[in-house]
């Protein structure tokens, strides 16, 4: 098996915790200030003389390359000539994001290193993780709290550690509730949609674009506004169904998969939006999505048309 190694991946805290994995695992804590060394692709030079080193009072030496997606030519040719008769102690460790894939040197290398993916996890992943993290620290969390981490934060795993560990240290060991969350991290994103379907609602143009612009505050791009607003309008459509077949505020909750008291609060929000309403919403929706997807329109332009037509 190759000891050198070629990280590829997206996600720059998985990429970090590999390179610190290979790193600890080669050298020991004494060994490190001497025998490790961190370049970027330019420094070619330094890095060919770092690989060929030998180590000092250890028996390797772990040469990083970091942003190797910032390829040079020289840099290319001197790493795979080096591969073809690697130095034995020495540890090259190249990590990159995932647009290296597409070059000869991954091609090449990947026939001569161990390649290690650090893509990012998926919402389903993160929320696996996050349990686990809390269950190391001796700490229980709620199932709401971990589905609205992953709400707020996504699947950008180096955001949702340092939340973590600030939840972590805010809990004093109790148990994390959605409540705590809510308070540490932020309003959900449902939250916030909520408001901008109140400000339609009462016709608030000037509520309705400042909530526009929290939502691209918290890098939400045009067609996922689009989509949250989608999701809303579904809701309430199928809350209008259940209704009409005669089922009570449980069997709703059950059906939507939502809490009793969240339920309620959509029933109440239901009764605003008879039938021709929903379809005006859902046609308004469709023709923002396809100017967008069609190239119509920008899709900051869209959203902003969609609004002022929901408005009116």
């Amino acid at each position: 098996m190759s000891t050198n190694f070629l990280i590829i991946g997206d996600d720059n805290y998985i990429r970090e915790k590999e390179e610190s994995k290979i790193k600890n695992k080669f050298l020991s804590p004494g060994e490190i200030d001497l025998n490790f060394s961190a370049y970027t692709p330019e420094k070619i030079e330094e890095i060919m003389d770092s690989l060929h080193t030998m180590p000092f009072l250890a028996d390797n030496r772990v040469v990083l390359i970091k942003a190797a997606e910032n390829l040079t030519e020289e840099f290319e040719k001197s790493i795979s000539l080096y591969l073809e008769n690697p130095y034995k102690t020495s540890i090259l460790v190249v990590s990159a994001g995932n647009n290296v894939k597409k070059t000869s040197f991954f091609k090449n290398a990947s026939k001569n290193m161990a390649v290690i993916l650090a893509d990012k996890p998926t919402e389903e992943d993160i929320k696996k993780w996050i349990p686990s993290f809390f269950k190391k620290e001796g700490i229980e969390i709620s199932h709401q709290a971990v589905n609205l981490i992953v709400e707020l934060k996504g699947n950008d795993t180096q955001a949702v550690k340092i939340e973590l560990e600030k939840i972590a240290a805010y809990s004093g060991g109790k148990r994390i509730e959605e409540e705590d969350v809510r308070t540490l991290i932020g309003r959900s994103v449902k939250d916030t949609v909520f408001d901008l379907v109140d400000a339609i609602n009462r016709k608030s143009s000037v509520w309705v674009f400042k909530i526009l612009n929290d939502l691209y505050d918290q890098k939400k791009q045009p067609q996922e506004i689009i989509g949250y607003l989608a999701w809303y309008i579904r809701i309430m459509q199928k809350i209008n169904l259940f209704s009409g077949k005669g089922y009570d505020v449980q069997n709703i909750s059950r059906e939507l998969g939502y809490s009793m008291s969240y339920t309620k609060k959509l029933i109440d929000e239901s009764k605003k939006y008879p039938i021709k309403r929903i379809n005006k919403w859902l046609n308004e929706l469709l023709d923002a999505d396809r100017d967008i997807k069609t190239g119509k329109n920008q899709p900051d332009t869209a959203i902003e048309t969609l609004l002022v037509n929901l408005i009116n």
